[in-house]
């Protein structure tokens, strides 16, 4: 199973404004003019291979949007801002016929990509759309409403297929086995634990483990989260933020360890980045949570990833 990272920012688009591209141009040339003053022959390319990741890297500002592929067959997570992108990459690979997609829940942050993902105006496409929401048809159609958007979301020429599934069901999709459990976020979300091939992928964004019952809470979701080879998690707040936002539905990066050790993770990527949060910020948040991990469990074998837009992960 293969797992791939189209967006990785909460609640809205983030791009790279101009002052945080010039000071990234600023580091990136200080650190050229200190490796060719080594080594005068190095190529520009093996320069921008050596770039640390906090300057030759961006976290990523596309919304969320993950695809999971296996044996052929591919399943799509919400439809944020990264699946403008998955759809021209989709045209590219020759994707077409039944597309499956599953939908956390239907802020706008994890649907506003929608309107702009190419193979949903292809005649003879069908959109499967899986959610515990027994009117996310309708929440799609309000969002493309003629007021706010050019083409409504009937209008679109693929054929839109909704498929409702109540919270702790399973079921399967080509060669995937699916099961579902409900998060604590405002107006609900879902949490996806999909396994194929030996493997085990979770999805849990959009979800809040936080209080004076945290243990409870986390020993309470151990049935479902359970022995994942990649959990992908939401983790937009500081602990000081998760202190000051209770209710608010986000987990803090610190707490997500916490969680994927008791669980038994293999591999913990934490993701739904707070748009406030510069990339400087998002990796020392990282920091502090690599550091939680060697404090609560020093010989812990969990890979700690942070999420960065267009990663792939092999299961």
């Amino acid at each position: 199973m293969r797992v791939k990272l189209w967006g990785v920012r909460g609640s809205i688009p983030t791009p790279l404004n101009s002052a945080e591209y010039r000071d990234r141009l600023k580091g990136a040339l200080a650190y050229a003019r200190a490796a060719w003053t080594r080594d005068p022959d190095l190529s520009a390319d093996a320069v921008l291979a050596r770039l640390p990741a906090e300057i030759g890297d961006l976290v990523g500002g596309e919304t969320t949007c993950i695809e999971v592929l296996h044996d052929g067959a591919q399943l799509i997570i919400d439809m944020g801002t990264g699946a403008r992108r998955l759809g021209y990459d989709m045209f590219r690979r020759g994707i077409k016929g039944d597309v499956h997609v599953l939908m956390t829940h239907t802020h706008w942050d994890h649907i506003q990509g929608w309107p702009f993902f190419g193979p949903g105006y292809v005649p003879g496409n069908r959109i499967h759309f899986y959610s515990s929401l027994d009117n996310c048809r309708e929440r799609f159609q309000r969002q493309q409403h003629f007021d706010h958007f050019p083409v409504e979301f009937d209008a679109t020429a693929s054929e839109k297929i909704f498929v409702t599934h109540p919270h702790g069901a399973s079921f399967q999709i080509g060669p995937f086995t699916i099961r579902t459990e409900a998060l604590m976020h405002p107006g609900g979300s879902t949490a996806y634990r999909i396994e194929a091939g030996g493997a085990v992928f979770v999805f849990a964004t959009d979800t809040e483990f936080f209080g004076g019952d945290l243990a409870e809470q986390i020993e309470q979701r151990k049935p479902f989260f359970a022995g994942a080879d990649l959990l992908v998690m939401d983790a937009q707040y500081s602990l000081e933020e998760a202190q000051q936002k209770i209710g608010w539905g986000h987990t803090a990066m610190m707490i997500c360890v916490d969680c994927a050790v008791e669980w038994n993770a293999r591999r913990l990527t934490l993701t739904h980045h707070e748009p406030a949060h510069l990339d400087d910020k998002v990796r020392s948040l990282f920091s502090q949570a690599q550091a939680r991990l060697a404090e609560k469990q020093p010989a812990s074998q969990l890979d700690l990833r942070l999420a960065i837009e267009l990663d792939e992960y092999e299961l």
